[in-house]
């Protein structure tokens, strides 16, 4: 019996559209993913390489300094569209904070945050916002001088936080504020060192110290901020340091609204190192019974150190990169970190630099320009974790 063409083409189009649908994330994807307190959070991305962007004392990085265009609200709604649900803009401050005795952040730096702030919330998504490269090793970067000088740059860790929160005060609580970005202290206790067990106290004392005066100084602005969720940055945000003794969560006015932040890049020879020829060491592939034990026992230590004790947590980083790389061994290591975390009742929350060929590319997974589209890689990791 023969079909009528029209039947037969509108069957076409039907698996057709099907096979596209099949292929790409949707918003529904990240209902894996419901835990106690933050319904919906769901698989997150960085915005990375653009408003984290630093230069140095004869240079102004801004925004594009690093490859990446501005970003648009149609990017924010291309990374809505592909099922995120939470976006990380790592923002650095640096470039754009005043001369003691005040440490004012310029206008035009801090109406931009909030413009992009603005079009993450407006789309529905959770929003984490934070201090980044400030703690890093710029000769802008500054957090790291509370070592030398504790008072002065706590005094300005605490201003320019009170800007920032008194600017987001009235904000959805779908925004997250985040105290810093990987802060460690390897000038008073590196762990591959010999034994040091007072560079060591001290360093962690310090960022305790931070991250307490985070805490205190948006809980002081009042409105939302009074019970808005705060994101703890871990000892360097690494997963073994974070679960050391020394490690202390602050204090609070509220109870649950604390939340830990660690990175995952484990082990480094393979998700960060892309030089065969690397001196600390480089490997091409992952996957291998004793990587996914590493894997597992890390996040073990996580869920008996602070999950269990009822700690929410936010893998506010984790990526290989692409150079020299089996892309297969890519995709299994996003998937195995992705699922534990999902597994755990851990935000993933993938690192991405764009792909753009004026940017570096080596750690990006979406096009930062029209059609915004992903890797094949990364639709490779969705359709995994179905």
């Amino acid at each position: 019996m023969k079909m009528n063409k029209i039947v037969i083409l509108g069957m076409i189009m039907i698996i057709t559209f099907a096979l596209i649908a099949a292929s790409c994330p949707t918003a529904r994807d990240n209902e894996l993913w419901e835990p106690p307190h933050f319904p919906g959070l769901g698989v997150g991305i960085n915005i990375g390489n653009t408003l984290d962007a630093i230069g140095t004392h004869t240079w102004l990085a801004g925004e594009t300094g690093w490859g990446n265009p501005m970003i648009t609200r149609d990017f924010v709604k291309a990374l809505s569209m592909h099922g995120y649900k939470t976006i990380r803009l790592p923002v650095t401050w640096a470039e754009n904070i005043g001369p003691a005795p005040t440490y004012t952040i310029t206008p035009e730096r801090m109406a931009r945050v909030e413009e992009v702030v603005g079009w993450i919330l407006e789309e529905g998504m959770y929003c984490i916002l934070n201090l980044h490269h400030d703690g890093g090793h710029s000769d802008k970067s500054w957090i790291l001088g509370i070592a030398n000088n504790e008072a002065e740059v706590q005094r300005q860790f605490e201003l320019v936080w009170r800007q920032i929160a008194e600017r987001f005060r009235d904000s959805s609580d779908k925004l997250i504020l985040e105290s810093m970005n990987e802060v460690g202290f390897d000038n008073l206790w590196n762990r591959w060192g010999p034994p040091n067990p007072t560079g060591k106290a001290e360093a962690y004392r310090l960022v305790n110290l931070l991250n307490q005066s985070f805490v205190n100084t948006v809980r002081a602005t009042g409105g939302g901020n009074t019970a808005r969720h705060l994101l703890i940055a871990g000892y360097w945000t690494d997963i073994e340091q974070t679960c050391d003794p020394l490690f202390q969560m602050p204090q609070d006015t509220i109870q649950e609204r604390l939340m830990l932040s660690v990175h995952y890049y484990t082990p480094a020879t393979f998700a960060i190192a892309d030089d065969p020829n690397n001196s600390w060491g480089f490997r091409r592939d992952w996957g291998t019974d004793a990587d996914y034990a590493e894997l597992n026992r890390l996040f073990q230590m996580l869920k008996v150190n602070f999950i269990d004790k009822g700690i929410p947590i936010i893998l506010g980083e984790y990526g290989a990169t692409k150079r020299n790389k089996e892309e297969a061994s890519r995709i299994r290591w996003m998937t195995a970190v992705t699922q534990i975390s999902l597994d755990m009742g851990i935000c993933p929350v993938l690192w991405d630099t764009g792909i753009n060929p004026a940017a570096n590319n080596n750690s990006g997974e979406i096009e930062r320009n029209a059609p915004y589209a992903m890797t094949d890689t990364l639709k490779q990791v969705w359709m995994a974790l179905r």
